[in-house]
């Protein structure tokens, strides 16, 4: 008897309760739009950073290329 006492205060929360539910319902595609937000950055910033390196490594190919071409120049010289 004690803890119908208890739970008396919450006697509309019953799971049939359509506004609940919507309760429920617009609590839920809020944290599925954050979860996707959330994925969808951090792809965006592994592909920047993935870009970011392979234009860095791309450049220091193309210094090391100029060097060597440099190197082969002077010592036919």
């Amino acid at each position: 008897m004690m803890f119908l006492q208890i739970l008396a205060p919450f006697e509309n929360l019953t799971p049939l309760n359509e506004e609940n539910i919507l309760k429920a319902l617009t609590i839920l595609w809020q944290g599925l739009l954050a979860i996707f937000v959330t994925i969808g950055i951090i792809i965006a910033a592994v592909a920047l950073i993935r870009f970011c390196i392979l234009r860095a490594e791309r450049r220091a190919a193309k210094r090391s290329e100029r060097k060597d071409e440099e190197t082969d120049e002077t010592a036919a010289r």
